[in-house]
């Protein structure tokens, strides 16, 4: 079967119905799968819900984007969101792990933590590389290829296929981050897929609003599975990426992965019913709901920084001495990004003795700004805990 035939196959399957048929069968090399049809195409929906939720997630969204870039020094607080971005989307995944796991290097020589920890570790990477990069050049193939190198990076096996789409399906295996019986296409309709999704993103000739075109190219994402492995995290990094290059928010502390994890039966639930019931307007709505839900989050979690923050700037001006706020202050800056330290980081950071920042750490201690955690294996160590406590999962 040649890819001109395959054009064919999809081609008139799309031409049946403009808005309805999104997957159809397909074999080859002895297997059968279910395979997404081309989405460079308009749509129409039924559902006048969709048309409620839409305008809702984008009034939510507005008022997001307002927010983040008038909230003063908003920059401090984004490594936070990015944290809590990631370990949602790895909790998805099922890799269970935690804001100490993210910010503080396990020395434990146990290898299934430092190998999750690393996979943790990758995944911030990845979004600050693509975040950066997206100021220079636009969202592009390039882009999702380096960002899922950059996910399998120094990781044993991963690494040999990071950022290179697969070249075949395993037959009578599941690709590695796949949990259901669902069988992917084939190389052959994998590249057609791919132009054809690429298209369709550039495509303004379809007059569709950017949040349809967005969910639908998450599903085809989720559906298409260009690698071997982590493909959904590399799918909700994409849909960040996409948030910012359309400059829906200013700054990434859009948590969308939080959504999908708090509901994540019906999360797969209703991407399997795209594939089961060729009904795509119901995972419209859900990816709208969440939009909608993540915006608020968000909203509400800077309110609540908002707050915590003028506290901690109020008990360093009533209860520390003067000499010492001016460093009260760079150092609660410096906790912000960084919300595991010690008293050697301190010192560092903030061009100390070592005395003179383990007074001040104290002083934060006392102020019960600052607790020690436990378990630390070497040297101790102090976070800012009513700050973290806002992003735990």
């Amino acid at each position: 079967m040649n890819n001109n035939y395959l054009f064919k196959i999809m081609d008139n399957k799309l031409n049946k119905k403009t808005g309805g048929d999104f997957v159809y069968q397909s074999f080859k090399e002895g297997y059968k799968s279910v395979t997404p049809s081309l989405i460079n195409r308009s749509f129409e929906w039924n559902d006048k819900q969709i048309n409620i939720l839409l305008e809702s997630a984008m009034l939510e969204l507005g008022e997001l984007n307002a927010y983040s870039k008038f909230y003063p020094r908003i920059d401090e607080h984004v490594p936070l969101f990015i944290a809590q971005e990631v370990l949602a989307s790895n909790l998805i995944e099922g890799n269970k792990s935690n804001l100490y796991q993210v910010f503080i290097p396990d020395i434990s020589k146990n290898f299934k933590v430092k190998y999750e920890q690393k996979e943790i570790t990758n995944h911030i990477k990845a979004i600050k590389w693509g975040v950066d990069e997206l100021n220079k050049f636009p969202l592009s193939i390039r882009l999702i290829k380096e960002s899922h190198r950059i996910l399998c990076d120094d990781l044993p096996v991963k690494k040999e296929f990071g950022g290179k789409l697969r070249p075949f399906f395993p037959v009578n295996e599941l690709l590695l981050d796949d949990k259901t019986d669902y069988t992917p296409p084939n190389k052959h309709e994998l590249k057609i897929l791919i132009n054809d999704a690429k298209k369709f993103w550039r495509n303004d000739d379809l007059e569709l609003p950017q949040l349809i075109k967005m969910a639908i190219s998450l599903y085809q994402f989720e559906n298409i599975l260009p690698f071997l492995d982590g493909n959904g995290r590399t799918a909700r990094t994409l849909f960040l990426f996409e948030l910012l290059s359309l400059k829906f928010v200013a700054r990434p502390v859009f948590c969308l992965s939080v959504f999908f994890e708090k509901n994540r039966l019906e999360y797969y639930h209703r991407l399997n019913l795209i594939r089961s019931k060729n009904d795509i307007e119901q995972w419209i709505r859900f990816f709208l709901t969440g939009i909608k839900e993540s915006a608020v989050h968000s909203k509400k979690l800077l309110g609540r920084l908002e707050q915590l923050t003028k506290y901690y700037e109020s008990v360093i001006e009533s209860k520390m001495g003067v000499k010492r706020r001016n460093s009260a202050k760079q150092l609660l800056t410096e906790f912000y990004s960084a919300p595991f330290m010690s008293v050697n980081d301190v010192k560092e950071k903030l061009n100390l003795s070592f005395q003179s920042a383990n007074l001040l750490v104290k002083e934060f201690e006392s102020n019960n700004l600052l607790r020690e955690h436990v378990g630390a294996r070497r040297n101790r160590i102090f976070y800012l805990w009513e700050y973290l406590e806002m992003f735990e999962l």
